[in-house]
């Protein structure tokens, strides 16, 4: 998509880029532009782009005492890994929030701390729009799990499906750490429910594991961020704290009780589309705060 050259060019770096060459350096190429990338901007260097336009950034150290050298456009920094995992970012950005144009966060203390803070929701996701998915529900109920067990939401997966094992509990379990499938849709969409557990459970903290299940039209039996049903229609989903409520839900899931929620379904699958399209809601965000 071209954007218009007479209006701020916005770009986000993505998540892995590392750098090497020092930010000016960064060709263009390897940013990402949701919002349209200019004509005056098809080749080139981040040192190309106008005092105007704004770069975007996923938390990388150097950046924060790195000189701005040749860059002239304006970065912005968007924090949205767990606060267990970006404990530093969080506090460097309090300190050093001055050196950015906005910084994004889900983190009430850093938002309240700062005075150029927005409130930003990550996302993203790993399947088609909701739209492109064939949701034809003929199974039950799944769990999708890696082997990992660092975090407090990976030891709990691991904790269920042992248990739904011991119970013989309804629950088709796939994934890294037991069977590896080629496409995610393929462990969510034939699925009337699905057990989504985030990586640690903290307000606003959702992920593509709970937006890939929505745009699946799968009900999440849900662990995670306390406040998903304030995002979400909580009608589609299944909210639980406990490793016993995880259980509970998979002992009355049925298909009358998934009909019932069908309209809740459908809304929180268009929100899951909005949600999962995670640089364009950061460069909105910027777009109206210049």
């Amino acid at each position: 998509m071209i954007a218009p050259d007479d209006q701020p060019a916005i770009a986000v770096i993505p998540y892995l880029e590392r750098l090497p060459e020092g930010l000016p350096n960064l060709p263009l190429d390897r940013l990402d532009w949701p919002l349209g990338r200019p004509a005056r901007l098809a080749q080139g260097t981040v040192a190309d782009m106008a005092a105007t336009d704004h770069l975007i950034t996923y938390p990388k150290t150097r950046l924060y005492l790195a000189p701005r050298g040749r860059r002239k456009a304006r970065l912005s920094l968007m924090i949205v890994e767990p606060d267990a995992v970006h404990a530093k970012h969080l506090r460097l950005a309090r300190l050093l929030h001055r050196r950015f144009f906005r910084v994004l966060t889900k983190n009430s203390g850093l938002l309240a701390a700062i005075p150029n803070g927005a409130r930003f929701i990550a996302g993203f996701s790993f399947v088609a729009p909701s739209d492109e998915i064939a949701a034809e529900k003929t199974r039950m109920t799944s769990i999708i799990a890696s082997a990992k067990r660092i975090y407090e939401g990976h030891r709990l997966r691991h904790a269920v499906i042992d248990e739904a094992r011991a119970l013989g509990l309804p629950l088709e379990v796939m994934g890294r750490g037991y069977r590896p499938i080629e496409d995610k849709t393929e462990g969510l969409a034939p699925y009337r429910y699905t057990v989504v557990i985030e990586n640690s459970r903290e307000p606003s903290y959702i992920t593509e594991k709970l937006i890939d299940a929505l745009r699946c039209r799968s009900v999440p039996i849900y662990w995670g961020a306390p406040d998903a049903g304030t995002i979400f229609d909580p009608a589609g989903l299944i909210e639980c704290t406990t490793r016993d409520d995880i259980l509970a839900a998979l002992r009355h899931a049925s298909a009358e009780d998934y009909d019932r929620r069908r309209p809740a379904i459908e809304a929180n699958a268009r929100l899951a589309d909005h949600y999962a399209d995670m640089h364009r809601r950061a460069a909105e965000i910027i777009r109206n705060a210049t």
